[in-house]
């Protein structure tokens, strides 16, 4: 049997007890196991490096994981999906991704440097491919450094869908980012994220980023953040809600901050709730609104 048939063989008749199969289409030298665990299916290839990678295709994903096998630690970098309806396309991939290539060339190849490998399909496919941004998160984490620093209390909400993005006490933080060196226009998704409300005053930070390899970067951020005695837990648990769970290299994008300001969400700041309506109600039948808002011109001082 091919290389390609073995894979899409042992998809489907292995059970979800996480038991792995070599692949017998392999040379000894270049073994490669199919695997499947829960509703997880994939394959793996045993690393001898210390790394750790996490990166998400859309209905796939490329992680490291360890394993005990025969009393043995040992660290896999697994190719992986739970989209049970195309894993017969996903074996394409994961037959291109364990074989050896000439001389075991290709395989070196990934073992050596994973990400180069995984850049290669997320430029060939495109948009079905998902590449994590992190500045929007880094600007939260920065948010949150000015807060402790300050020594006051916080509470990260916005990784857990909550109208506000951070609090600190009764004071909200609705936290904006952009790489662009001139847009002043933000998103605003939903009626009731500038909302006013009686629990407090309402905030919108605005950070304007530009990507460096010399720059700040989430890893870093919580390096000392954690230094600083917010919980580890906290903060993992947190970037694991935003997909940037450990490993992730977009956790290390660096970025210069250019210009982070903090606009006061008044009666004067622009906004779309209940209040623009007659009678302090929406009109019947509007049950979401999402609208891009200018900063331009409108009071703010530095953050």
């Amino acid at each position: 049997m091919n290389l390609l048939g073995e894979i899409r063989q042992g998809f489907a008749n292995l059970d979800q007890s996480g038991r792995m199969l070599q692949i017998e289409a392999l040379p000894r030298s270049c073994p490669a196991w199919i695997f499947r665990e829960g509703e997880l299916f994939g394959v793996a290839i045993e690393l001898k490096t210390q790394i750790n990678i996490s990166e998400g295709f859309a209905g796939a994903h490329l992680r490291t994981v360890t394993r005990v096998i025969g009393s043995e630690v040992r660290k896999f970098l697994r190719l992986e999906s739970s989209t049970e309806w195309l894993r017969n396309e996903f074996g394409i991939i994961c037959e291109h991704m364990v074989a050896p290539g000439k001389n075991n060339f290709t395989r070196e190849e990934l073992i050596n440097n994973p990400l180069v490998w995984w850049e290669r399909w997320r430029h060939l496919l495109g948009n079905v491919l998902v590449k994590r941004t992190s500045y929007d998160t880094l600007a939260e984490l920065l948010v949150i450094e000015r807060l402790v620093k300050q020594r006051l209390e916080f509470e990260w909400l916005g990784a857990y869908g909550s109208t506000v993005d951070i609090r600190a006490g009764t004071v909200g933080y609705e936290v904006k980012s952009t790489i662009s060196r001139y847009d002043s226009q933000i998103h605003v998704s939903g009626q009731f994220q500038l909302a006013l409300s009686s629990a407090g005053p309402l905030n919108v930070v605005h950070f304007r980023f530009e990507p460096s390899e010399s720059g700040d970067c989430i890893d870093e951020t919580c390096k000392r953040l954690i230094n600083y005695g917010v919980s580890s837990k906290l903060l993992e648990d947190s970037l694991l809600r935003c997909g940037l769970e450990p490993g992730c290299s977009a956790r290390k994008d660096s970025f210069i901050l250019l210009e982070a300001r903090i606009f006061p969400v008044n009666e004067k700041f622009p906004k779309i709730t209940a209040d623009s309506f007659q009678g302090g109600l929406f009109p019947k039948g509007i049950v979401h609104l999402e609208y891009q808002l200018d900063l331009t011109g409108l009071e703010c001082s530095l953050f």
